[in-house]
């Protein structure tokens, strides 16, 4: 590689630049740990670039010697991130986990450095096409490097405190694009074959402009409040095992070629394409990932468990509720076993005898567990201790359990491990079944107290979706309810019709023209009744509500006619304009049917009952007055249109109300006016139809207009 002027000055400029940085780091925080490493770090550096200088003021001889020092800086550097990470990951009080991050971090950098010094050494160690292996795996070492160090830093900022990583956000950005440009110049020499003179030379004065942001951003807060959660550390070790694994198949590798000719390119070949495929294989197995799990929660932390972590994600897991994610009773027990990395569960939940049955299963399809009965004693020793019960325990005859006994199945399938049972308001809900973890996992008390108030807490989802499933069917048979009381009152009404249509053929049954309108008159109230059944059907097939014009004047000549039957004194007054309003002809007859029928029953057997239809600028209004008992002002505004209020004996209290909502469901009102001992007028105001808007449908029924 050659050394050019412009790599002299701009490694000269990056000397003097970390040397006054290892100073200030000196001398501002001499007794913070942080601040020697960051010393430590800035010093090596500036020792690399003044090599640098003196190398390309000599005859460039010495070029192992600068890779040699890279090593160590770029090391330094992983080192001083590393020291920021150490007081969360509590090494100092674990000496085996500080062992093991050391080697997994320090192993590459370990291995450059044995290539540089054998390269230095000058006995010609390796040569020809050694030498071009050897090569390749030392750039190989520096990308990994440089990766390591982008992933520590990731790891620093994604765990430290937010109050603390305007702290960082400097340091953060530097080193990044330290390693940043590392990672790029050597990615290039991996591709083309060769270093690029130009961004060798001119790194020195690149990595001089990172420091600023290094002074800026120095301070105790580096280390103070960075919290490393199980998943970086999960990541970065697992990121670690992947580098290891590369170098050692490498070597390995490279010692196959050594066997020369045909077969070592062959056995080359053949290893490296399994030893691949195996890797693969292990790292995608669940049996690994929960090992490494159980590894780092031993090693690395003081609790097993990332609480925050483990509770959003058994959230997450049970509000889900779109498609493919099973039913409320699956979550809940994929949830639970999560936390252990179970493969499967089952969730048992209370019959109406007392016992409890299986009512979900999750990834646990062969699972054959069979109803408890009532007098089970393993139902009764859950419900009585409230406590997660460990079937090997049982099984070996460790452990509190006395009184409890095991089912046959749970005896005979050594699947099963555990039983997490569900308590909501201090009583047994149901229990989880846990199946055996695909990696050994031994249990403490920190496991059996996070399985119980998940336990607690999955019983709350069941019991508020049960109580949910209560309040559906209440409301349910409510709305039945409701229908069945507007179809009686409807009913009560073609009651009274068809009576007096009994009461009146015991006179005229010979009359023809009676005869006619009493068939006429049964096959209306017949279809009518149809309908009120198919309305109170549980998914209600009837005919449905359907808006078109509707001649009013017609259709109150239609209704006047049916109740003076039973009422002779009702006279109709209708003007001569026609009046027609957008409405469901059947919903409009029920509106005007109700209230004549409660001026009928308000008013004495012969009096006067006037119904009057006119046009009021764009409305229709409908009158119907009445000179009976009449209603107090109090009982129209407090009573009148509740639901079951009702003053007549017998009645239902729902005609009125059922009359305004007809109303208003067309956009009308109703208005009241009514005195005690002179009557009652209701006026229905509609919204009516422009002669533009009027378009009477062929089938609709030609009604002949009843005039005055």
């Amino acid at each position: 590689m050659q050394l050019t002027d412009v790599g002299l000055f701009s490694h000269l400029i990056a000397s003097i630049a970390f040397a006054a940085l290892a100073v200030t780091a000196l001398v501002r925080r001499a007794r913070q740990q942080t601040s020697l490493w960051l010393a430590g770090a800035a010093a090596m550096t500036a020792i690399w670039a003044a090599t640098f200088v003196v190398m390309a003021r000599g005859d460039g001889s010495g070029a192992w010697l600068l890779s040699l020092m890279e090593t160590l800086r770029t090391g330094a550097w992983v080192a001083f991130v590393v020291s920021l990470l150490r007081a969360s990951w509590r090494l100092e009080d674990r000496l085996s986990s500080s062992f093991f991050l050391a080697g997994a971090i320090g192993f590459v950098t370990s291995m450059q450095l044995l290539l540089d010094v054998v390269d230095g050494s000058g006995y010609g160690v390796f040569g020809g096409d050694q030498a071009a292996l050897l090569g390749t795996l030392f750039v190989i070492g520096r990308l990994i490097v440089a990766i390591s160090g982008l992933v520590l830093l990731h790891n620093l900022w994604v765990n430290a405190a937010p109050a603390s990583r305007g702290g960082i956000r400097l340091l953060a950005i530097g080193l990044a694009g330290f390693f940043g440009y590392d990672l790029n110049l050597y990615t290039l020499q991996f591709l083309l074959g060769e270093l690029s003179s130009d961004l060798f030379n001119i790194r020195g004065a690149v990595d001089a402009i990172v420091v600023p942001l290094l002074l800026l951003s120095a301070s105790s807060s580096w280390a103070s409040k960075v919290q490393v959660s199980r998943q970086v550390v999960f990541h970065t070790m697992s990121f670690s095992i992947i580098g290891v694994y590369l170098i050692v198949m490498a070597l390995t590798a490279y010692g196959l070629s050594l066997v020369g000719g045909d077969w070592g390119r062959l056995l080359q070949i053949s290893f490296l394409f399994a030893t691949a495929i195996l890797g693969v294989v292990v790292l995608v197995s669940p049996r690994f990932r929960a090992a490494l799990r159980v590894a780092i929660a031993k090693n690395f932390f003081a609790y097993k468990y990332d609480y925050r972590q483990e509770w959003l994600r058994f959230i997450a897991t049970v509000s889900r509720t779109d498609a493919g994610h099973g039913q409320l009773s699956e979550r809940v027990v994929q949830a639970v076993c999560a936390v252990l990395d179970s493969p499967g569960g089952a969730l048992f939940a209370p019959t109406g005898d007392g016992g409890f049955d299986r009512v979900a299963r999750w990834e646990w399809r062969d699972f054959d567990g069979q109803e408890l009965g009532a007098a089970s004693g393993f139902a009764h020793f859950l419900s009585q201790q409230q406590r997660v019960v460990d079937f090997d325990e049982w099984r070996s005859g460790a452990g509190s359990y006395e009184g409890m006994q095991l089912p046959d199945w749970a005896l005979e399938d050594r699947r099963v491990w555990l039983a997490v049972p569900l308590i909501h308001l201090d009583t047994l809900a149901g229990f989880i079944l846990v199946s055996r973890t695909v990696a050994p996992r031994e249990l403490n008390w920190e496991d059996y107290d996070l399985l119980r108030t998940l336990g607690r807490q999955a019983a709350s989802y069941i019991a508020e979706a049960s109580t949910q499933v209560a309040l559906d069917e209440a409301g349910a048979f409510d709305e039945f309810n409701r229908r069945f009381a507007f179809i009686m009152h409807d009913i009560k009404n073609l009651v009274s019709q068809l009576s007096l249509v009994s009461r009146n053929a015991e006179r005229h049954a010979d009359n023809p023209a009676f005869r006619a309108d009493m068939v006429a008159t049964l096959q209306s109230s017949v279809g009518k009744m149809n309908d009120l059944l198919a309305r109170l059907a549980q998914h209600n097939t009837g005919r449905p509500e359907a808006r078109e014009p509707v001649d009013v004047a017609a259709l109150i000549g239609q209704v006047v006619a049916a109740k003076r039957r039973a009422h002779p004194s009702i006279y109709p007054v209708i003007d001569g304009a026609e009046a027609f309003v957008d409405a469901d002809p059947t919903r409009l007859e029920q509106l005007f049917v109700h209230l004549l029928q409660n001026a009928i029953d308000a008013s004495e057997a012969d009096a006067r009952i006037d119904v009057t239809a006119r046009l009021v600028g764009d409305t229709v209004q409908v009158t119907i007055a009445d000179n009976g008992c009449g209603m107090s002002a109090a009982f129209v505004r407090t009573e009148l249109f509740k639901p079951f209020r009702s003053t007549k004996p017998g009645g239902f209290g729902i005609g009125a109300y059922e009359a305004r909502e007809i109303a208003r469901g067309v956009g009308g009102r109703l208005d009241v006016a009514s005195r005690e001992g002179e009557g009652t007028v209701f006026t229905i105001t509609l919204p009516a139809l422009s002669p533009e808007e009027i378009a009477v449908p062929a089938s609709a029924p030609a009604y002949e207009r009843l005039r005055a």
